[in-house]
């Protein structure tokens, strides 16, 4: 069975660092013998995957019946079972303040952005009518009109804008006919594929996986690869020639001198050693055609979660990483009974930080609810402890979830459940507490949370 399931971002991000390793170690074989797209393609894909909230769930019955299924499917049926555990472990911890670092570093891209590029605009002077950079231009048949500026402070010629593109050149290169044309045509295929807009992509999804070391890896070998793309496409507009070839790579050569690190978020023609060998060696070839296949099958069989399912076979739902943690005799499960016999009081709201008292709560796949409270009183304490019940469980799945306490930020009390339970808490006087509901499956989870004091009896 074969459907869309929501998945944590944190989930994707650990599985995206297979993709990247993938596509790292082929790269450089498909960008001198596959397609000149290869590269690109395989990025974009992988763009999708971590910005899409769903992947692909596909569940397998009665596998034993074929032996080589099984025993091709066990690696992915091993990472995305191990993934998960990790998830599951590290998850409610960066949730909570996932979000925070997110939109910070959002916001200094932002406005480190808008400042180089006033920085830079400002500092560039309009270009005076230049019979051939018009010629150059007007070649492209744009809607969108280009606007080129000097500006002798940057050292390697850039684009900016999307809806009104900006080129900014150097006056060195005005006085180089042969280095101006194949700039201004390196420039405008930027424009045309609005390449600012796949390189904006790729610094937003930078900043929303900024914990995974391989997406900050990868970040660099994109801009690169999406130069590639565009030396081919130079090449291919002036003709595919020896002598073209060997022209651009001299222009590539030229501009060294004027080299200098720029800002991720701009086009720049920035020239390195591999491209320029890429570009003398470039030839599609059948193998490298069969390598990106090859890629894009284990990098999307990669992503899906696999779920295998024998006749007779029973999954447990206790894993290395979801170790339980009970401290002393804190912490009971009781039953409805039990419950009912309690004299119960409502947790003062003036003392919650971040709490549903009695509510029904909707949980995304391999995330977490948390509430906070303390039992601080301004009167003598008329209670001994609190209750946590939670009833009307439903997941498509089946009901997977932990339960997490915490004392004064220390764990006191961590179980994994899959159906519904009533905790009673015996709580010491002004200590503060946090109660985490964390759903351990893919799979959507609902339920009603109900936290009350337990009123001591005199």
């Amino acid at each position: 069975m074969v459907e869309f399931v929501i998945v944590s971002t944190l989930e994707r991000g650990i599985k995206s660092t297979f993709f990247i390793i993938f596509i790292l170690l082929t790269r450089r074989v498909l960008n001198i013998k596959s397609i000149k797209w290869a590269s690109i393609i395989l990025w974009s894909i992988l763009f999708i995957y971590l910005l899409f909230p769903y992947s692909i769930s596909i569940r397998i019955e009665k596998i034993e019946q074929c032996v080589l299924l099984r025993y091709a499917l066990a690696p992915f049926v091993f990472v995305s079972k191990y993934i998960k555990m990790l998830v599951q472990e590290v998850g409610y911890i960066l949730s909570n303040f996932n979000q925070l670092i997110v939109t910070s570093i959002l916001l200094i891209y932002t406005v480190i952005q808008v400042t180089k590029r006033n920085k830079a605009l400002k500092n560039s002077v309009r270009i005076d009518p230049d019979s051939r950079i018009e010629k150059l231009v007007n070649s492209f048949r744009l809607k969108r009109q280009v606007q080129i500026y000097i500006n002798d402070g940057i050292k390697v010629p850039i684009t900016y804008g999307v809806l009104r593109p900006k080129i900014i050149i150097q006056s060195q290169v005005l006085e180089n006919d042969n280095l101006l044309k194949y700039i201004m045509i390196h420039e405008m295929i930027h424009i045309k594929k609005f390449d600012i807009v796949f390189t904006h992509i790729k610094n937003l999804i930078t900043c929303l996986y900024w914990y995974n070391p391989f997406v900050l890896l990868a970040s660099s070998y994109m801009e690169n690869d999406l130069e590639l793309l565009c030396d081919k496409l130079v090449i291919q507009s002036v003709g595919d020639t020896v002598e073209h070839r060997k022209e651009y790579c001299l222009s590539m050569l030229q501009l060294i001198e004027l080299k200098e690190i720029q800002e991720k978020s701009v086009l720049k023609l920035h020239p390195t050693k591999e491209r320029m060998i890429i570009m003398k060696r470039w030839k599609r070839e059948f193998s490298g055609i069969g390598a990106l296949i090859l890629v894009v099958i284990l990098s999307i069989t990669v992503s899906v979660d696999i779920k295998v399912h024998g006749k007779d076979q029973v999954i447990s739902n206790v894993t290395p990483f979801q170790k339980e943690i009970v401290k002393g005799d804190k912490v009971r499960e009781i039953t409805d009974s039990e419950y009912n016999k309690l004299t119960l009081g409502e947790v003062s709201a003036n003392s919650l930080k971040s709490a549903d008292i009695n509510s029904k709560v909707t949980l995304k796949g391999l995330t977490n609810k948390s509430y906070k409270f303390n039992t601080a009183s301004w009167i003598q304490p008329n209670h001994n402890g609190f209750t946590l019940k939670l009833s009307e469980m439903s997941s498509e799945g089946g009901v997977d979830y932990c339960i997490i306490i915490k004392e004064d930020d220390t764990v006191i009390y961590k179980k994994y459940f899959t159906r519904a339970t009533t905790l009673t808490v015996k709580a010491d006087n002004n200590s503060r507490y946090e109660v985490i509901v964390l759903n351990a499956s893919t799979n959507i989870l609902s339920y009603r949370v109900k936290i009350n004091s337990c009123i001591r009896k005199y």
